[in-house]
């Protein structure tokens, strides 16, 4: 088994070496752009409604969308119906 130590020599080919010099700066990089979102999404309002609200406000919408799709399938019936009987 090594033993690692002050003595141990470890040597680093040129490309492994900018390699990990690139990692870490994207690492780095990477934490400042996150810290930047966080304090950019405190700053943002709080929303005015609470989940629940908002399925409820989400449910009335689709309960109307589905009315007034069912009125325009009553409507096309009828034009329907009236183009076959202009066709007899």
């Amino acid at each position: 088994m090594t033993v690692i130590s002050e003595n141990t020599k470890v040597s680093l080919s040129p490309k492994n070496l900018i390699t990990i010099i690139v990692l870490v700066g994207s690492m780095v990089g990477m934490y400042y752009s996150l810290q930047a979102d966080i304090q950019i999404a405190k700053e943002l309002p709080t929303p005015s409604q609470t989940p629940t609200e908002q399925m409820i406000e989400i449910q009335k919408e689709l309960v109307f969308i589905k009315t007034e799709m069912m009125e325009m399938k009553e409507t096309l019936t009828r034009l329907d119906d009236r183009i076959y009987q202009l066709r007899k």
